[in-house]
């Protein structure tokens, strides 16, 4: 057995541990949903005084979040992401291509990839979405998407909608309207969770509550929050 096969098990097996009531991915046994992870995007939002923020970190968590309250598709939580490809010596972000992305997919058991950039200067924003089917490498999906910082929460769902259809999965029927994240609330969540993945996790919480106390709706902030607080820590 090859020494990737044999890590990729090996951090599996530590999954399997750490959740045995819910099986590898948190699904009921003999669940047959498409399964997608999402890698930390690429790119920052430069704020003011020259102050940036890692953007790409906060994209992919708002992504899983929004797959997770979709129906038909299971979705790898970001935390579970990064301990599976711990094992490996990856990094959850950086310049990925298709093929690195294929390798990863097999790795955490996915048979969907996300990846792309996200950059922010000047009140604008532009997102670049790019979906991987792991088994044919084939690119599924190509979005590119751009709009003010604060219409972040919106091209999140777009690009979330845009991969859904290409799944013929329907979007959310109950969907509350989007609402606009102050371009604050976004720098405080993408410095959360660089704290949480530096293992600095009161400083992960103080930004975290910082983003709800300026965006008190932030469903991502409010996941990660209740994870840390309730002892669930960071795989990170």
């Amino acid at each position: 057995m090859s020494t990737r096969v044999t890590r990729g098990l090996a951090a599996a097996f530590l999954l399997c541990l750490a959740c045995p009531e819910e099986g590898l991915w948190g699904q009921s046994p003999g669940a047959e949903l498409p399964t997608v992870a999402v890698m930390d995007f690429t790119g920052f939002l430069l704020g003011e005084g020259g102050n940036s923020a890692p953007l790409g970190k906060a994209v992919s968590a708002m992504l899983v979040t929004e797959f997770v309250g979709r129906p038909g598709l299971h979705v790898i939580e970001r935390h579970q992401l990064a301990a599976l490809i711990q094992e490996q010596k990856l990094a959850l972000s950086g310049l990925v291509d298709e093929g690195q992305a294929v390798e990863i997919g097999k790795l955490v058991g996915a048979q969907y990839m996300l990846f792309g950039a996200a950059t922010a200067a000047g009140g604008t924003l532009r997102m670049d979405v790019r979906a991987v089917d792991v088994e044919t490498s084939e690119i599924l999906a190509v979005d590119k998407l751009s709009g003010k910082t604060e219409e972040l929460l919106d091209l999140v769902v777009r690009a979330a909608d845009n991969f859904g259809g290409k799944l013929n999965l329907s979007p959310p029927s109950d969907r509350p309207d989007v609402e606009a994240v102050p371009a604050r609330a976004t720098i405080e969540f993408s410095r959360a969770l660089d704290s949480e993945d530096k293992g600095d996790l009161d400083k992960a919480i103080e930004h975290y509550r910082n983003t709800l106390e300026i965006h008190p709706h932030h469903q991502g902030a409010k996941r990660a929050l209740e994870r840390l607080e309730s002892g669930g820590g960071s795989d990170a």
